[in-house]
């Protein structure tokens, strides 16, 4: 019973401070997929047209893999570059290395290949930091929950006794109370943000 009530308590606190959030759609893997697989193509000697086609083949997401019809239709690169912009992470930087490459030619694999560096790089940090968010949140959660369990498992008759004694273990008990409300307050907030 009291095992139940302690883990109903923690999954309430997480549901609350946002532990469960749908999956994003957009994941910052397929970017980085995108920009491999535009390097790998280019430098196999296709042009940038049919290396965008076949790239955004490859991706999993379905908003990039839309481009690719749009790339074999004939459409010009820069409106390739205005749909590829939209991406959340390295949008600006693709649809940027896009036109520049339509205008000047020339050798543009390295480019991609620089973008598919630091488009890995962020991935990674992207993916720490929601491991580190996610071990703050669950702490936060953790010390949260200590003063609702301790108050639960004893604490009432603590408090009780201190209330039944008068004067000053009735003041002691409301401030005590008091600081145990206001800190669980602040855990939550905390572990909200």
């Amino acid at each position: 019973m009291l095992v139940s009530l302690a883990v109903a308590t923690v999954v309430l606190l997480w549901n609350g401070a946002g532990g469960l959030r749908p999956r994003q759609v957009h994941r910052p893997v397929d970017e980085v997929q995108l920009l491999s697989a535009i390097h790998a193509e280019l430098r196999a000697g296709a042009s940038l047209r049919l290396a965008l086609a076949n790239a955004t083949r490859s991706v999993d997401d379905p908003a990039i893999r839309d481009v690719s019809h749009i790339a074999l239709s004939g459409a010009p690169v820069a409106d390739l570059a205005h749909h590829l912009g939209r991406l959340p992470s390295n949008g600006v930087r693709l649809a940027a290395a896009l036109r520049m490459a339509e205008q000047v030619g020339g050798r543009s694999a390295d480019t991609f290949a620089r973008l598919t560096d630091r488009a890995i790089e962020e991935a990674d940090l992207a993916r720490e930091k929601r491991a580190l968010t996610t071990q703050a949140r669950l702490s936060a959660v953790i010390v949260g929950c200590l003063p609702v369990l301790w108050f639960l498992f004893g604490g009432v008759e603590r408090v009780g006794g201190l209330v039944a004694a008068g004067g000053p273990g009735l003041a002691v008990a409301v401030v005590g109370v008091a600081m145990e409300i206001t800190g669980g307050v602040l855990v939550w907030r905390l572990a909200a943000t």
